[in-house]
């Protein structure tokens, strides 16, 4: 990998060898715990978009359907750009750090900038591809759950209705996250980072997407706890627009929020803010951990961590000799 950041140090060095799921999750808050004000300055550029996002929700409904759909289009795609840069900065200090380098948020970010095209097309491309495979399994779906329909004992129906898009998913996501791993840490062109997203997971397909749908599933639980432990205070706070307790739940982790400036009170503002933070809290977990992944995975098949001590004592010795 290219450093363009900051050289490695003798006092910093990183103990690369492959992990288990227990480890990599552990070496994940480390990284994050270490260098939490760096991910969170990275992450707050994605809180930044989401909430200009939200912003369009209260817009006077007076501009016209037209123009609305045509400001709804110019947002979303920059929430998509935003997200992808995010994500993108992300990756690279996951990378920076656990290669035991320093990272300078600027430099990440502009880093991740000359990398943004490839990344973008790239993610359009897989976002697509999820789409259609969801299709795909939804008629899947109604094909089975036609067939099975009279056997009530029998449970494989409901189970392949509930397995196969989480399958879908950690697959299309484990793919992406390789595929722009490529691009960003080994500076791969698109068809290039596409084969060997394919050839890292080749032979481990049930391990990586199992990991994956961890990963992501310990982020999701986190975010869900804090949602929580907000929601119980905001109940009982007095303030106007509260429901219970299960309903305020409910609004903030489903996003079941006002859309229109008349309904939105005070209470409604303080989930919103509670639900981006929370989110930009969140989304360094799962990108660290799937950056892991993909350093774990090179190690595992390639012997990453053998051509590092190599380089590194090429260096050193380079470095003597003059």
């Amino acid at each position: 990998m290219r450093n363009d950041l900051h050289p490695d140090t003798k006092d910093n060095l990183p103990n690369l060898r492959a992990m288990g799921l227990g480890e990599l999750l552990d070496t994940t808050f480390s990284l994050y715990r270490k260098h939490f004000w760096a991910f969170l300055g990275i992450s707050a550029v994605y809180c930044i978009a989401l909430l200009t996002l939200i912003s369009t929700f209260f817009l006077d409904g007076s501009v016209g359907n037209g123009m609305m759909r045509v400001i709804w289009i110019l947002m979303f795609g920059g929430f998509w750009s935003a997200a992808i840069f995010v994500i993108s900065g992300l990756m690279l200090a996951s990378a920076e750090t656990y290669l035991g380098r320093r990272i300078w948020v600027g430099s990440v970010l502009q880093q991740g900038g000359r990398r943004f095209l490839r990344c973008w097309v790239g993610s359009l491309l897989f976002g697509v591809l999820a789409v259609i495979l969801m299709f795909l399994s939804a008629l899947l779906f109604v094909g089975i759950s036609g067939s099975f329909s009279g056997d009530a004992d029998n449970f494989m129906g409901p189970l392949f209705i509930v397995l196969i898009p989480i399958l879908v998913t950690g697959a299309s996501v484990a793919y992406w996250c390789f595929f722009t791993a490529a691009v960003l840490v080994e500076g791969k062109l698109m068809a290039d980072a596409l084969r060997r997203s394919g050839e890292l997971i080749q032979g481990n397909w049930w391990r990586i997407v199992g990991t994956v749908l961890a990963i992501c599933l310990l982020s999701f639980v986190i975010g869900f706890i804090l949602r929580v432990t907000f929601a119980f205070p905001l109940t009982f706070i007095g303030l106007n627009g509260l429901g219970d307790f299960l309903q305020n739940l409910q609004w903030m982790v489903l996003w079941e929020l006002p859309t229109k400036r008349t309904e939105l009170y005070l209470s409604h503002v303080l989930m919103y803010i509670i639900n981006l933070g929370i989110d930009t809290f969140t989304l360094p977990i799962w990108v660290i951990g799937c950056t892991l992944l993909y350093f774990n995975q090179r190690i595992r098949k390639e012997g990453f961590d053998i051509e590092v001590m190599a380089t590194r004592q090429w260096k050193d010795g380079d470095v003597r000799t003059n």
